[in-house]
């Protein structure tokens, strides 16, 4: 009974299907012309980004700085005007607020030249102890600077230790600390380039070291600062940088020092971050067609020769190149110059942000002169950037690096590191639309595209973990 019960099971099934087929009449194998025929689809193997560059895990800090010209505040004012500014800067990702120079600022007196004409250059000191009047008073920066520690930022200031203005009181009491030329006149700074308007000190004489050392502690003593930016760091001696920067991490821990060098020496003398001129120049060379591939093997040569524990600053404008272009300048449009920020700031280094790069400003700035900036110019554009470097703030840099390209558009992709999370960035470095691959590395993420079109100079970032 069982046996029937499956026959029929298995001819109702047939019957249902249309499977069976009756048998040709040679009694051979079954008539399978009326079957239908399934063409064979051809698979197409996915295409992924090239590979430029792999390189291992580090241990390497990354910053977001952001510099303050307190002369783009009007002729008074400046501190409590930045102050009012904090929670839109901090809006930017900004571990570190640096101020460049607070000092009072001396003047054109040149031996020999009638007058007595405000030069107006940050970088003139008149007193390393004393405030700049035009910018408000010490309690006034003292609130500043109380202010951006409270939200988290860490306060930078400027320091000039390689010259002076010519009314400084130590010329006057100490002429003995400056360098004098064959008549016995002061002279000044000519070792890369001629800077007419300050007094070149002598870091041979060991009381002026001391000097030095005094006025670097007391900012720290008397504000709590977390760190300097050394103004042409360079050009003065490596043993007395090594000495006073001992003396900065021993009297204040985890202090920071940025040189505004390009040269690696400067780490051994104690400074954390050091300047990377040559980074914007590749960057520029990127944006104008260069392919990743040379980007990327020069900036593994860069990284190699950079500790572990130390780093880089990378930017696409500050003080000193705002006077002669802007980053929509450099880099095709000012979302351009957004999108070579991006790729920056991404990267394992620290980045920098010269205030009036977040609004666009399409002028070039004299930082010797002030003026009232408008800082609610460009409100969209100013959102788009506080966007980009909150997605990147706090990602973790920690794990395998590795850089790919397809196009135009270019892929970092850090592996999950200490935090357990990686991300990745695609950039088009180009002003027209690019279809691109993603990387092969990130394929098994559920989130990651197989390709994606991108904007002009478009960026995105995927968390990975």
């Amino acid at each position: 009974m069982k046996k029937s019960l499956y026959i029929l099971t298995i001819a109702f099934c047939c019957l249902a299907c249309g499977t069976c087929t009756k048998p040709s009449s040679g009694g051979g194998k079954p008539d399978d012309s009326n079957l239908p025929v399934i063409p064979e689809t051809p698979v197409t193997p996915r295409s992924y980004a090239t590979d430029a560059l792999t390189l291992p895990a580090t241990a390497r800090d990354h910053y977001q700085i952001y510099q303050v010209n307190l002369k783009l505040y009007g002729k008074s004012g400046a501190f409590g005007k930045v102050q009012a500014r904090l929670d839109e800067i901090k809006a930017l990702g900004t571990d570190i607020l640096y101020l460049m120079p607070v000092y009072a600022e001396g003047k054109e007196v040149l031996p020999g030249m009638p007058g007595d004409k405000p030069f107006g250059s940050p970088y003139c000191i008149k007193n390393y102890k004393e405030v700049n009047s035009l910018y408000g008073t010490l309690d006034e920066l003292r609130s500043l600077v109380k202010a951006a520690k409270e939200k988290g930022m860490k306060v930078m200031f400027d320091w000039v230790a390689n010259h002076t203005s010519w009314d400084n009181v130590w010329l006057t009491e100490h002429p003995e600390w400056y360098e004098h030329k064959a008549d016995g006149s002061i002279a000044w700074p000519t070792k890369d380039g001629v800077w007419k308007d300050v007094a070149q000190l002598d870091f041979s004489k060991k009381e002026l070291w001391a000097a030095m050392e005094d006025a670097l502690q007391y900012w720290v003593k008397e504000l709590d600062i977390d760190g300097y930016r050394c103004d042409y760091a360079h050009g003065v001696r490596d043993d007395f940088w090594k000495e006073a920067i001992g003396q900065l991490k021993a009297l204040k821990p985890g202090f920071l020092m940025l040189a505004e060098s390009d040269f690696e020496r400067m780490f051994d003398n104690g400074f954390d971050i050091i300047f990377d001129r040559a980074m914007k120049s590749r960057m520029i060379s990127l944006f104008d067609g260069g392919g990743a591939g040379a980007f990327f093997n020069w900036y593994k040569t860069d990284q190699e020769k950079t500790p572990a524990s130390k780093s880089k600053l990378f930017f696409v404008t500050n003080h000193d190149d705002a006077t002669g272009n802007t980053p929509a300048g450099q880099f095709k449009s000012a979302e351009g110059g957004l999108a070579a920020f991006v790729l920056m700031a991404a990267l394992n280094g620290s980045s920098m942000l010269y205030g009036s790069q977040e609004i666009a400003y399409d002028k070039t700035i004299n930082f010797f002169n002030t003026m009232d900036m408008d800082w609610d110019e460009a409100k969209d554009f100013k959102a788009k950037y506080q966007k980009a470097l909150q997605e990147l703030s706090g990602l973790d840099r920690s794990g395998e690096m590795t850089a790919s390209s397809s196009g135009r558009v270019v892929f970092v992709h850090y592996a999950p590191g200490k935090s357990g999370k990686g991300f990745l960035l695609g950039v088009n470095v180009s002003k027209n639309p690019v279809k691109a691959d993603f990387p092969k590395g990130v394929a098994a993420y559920e989130s990651i595209p197989a390709e994606k079109e991108f904007g002009p100079f478009e960026y995105q970032i995927w968390t990975l973990e």
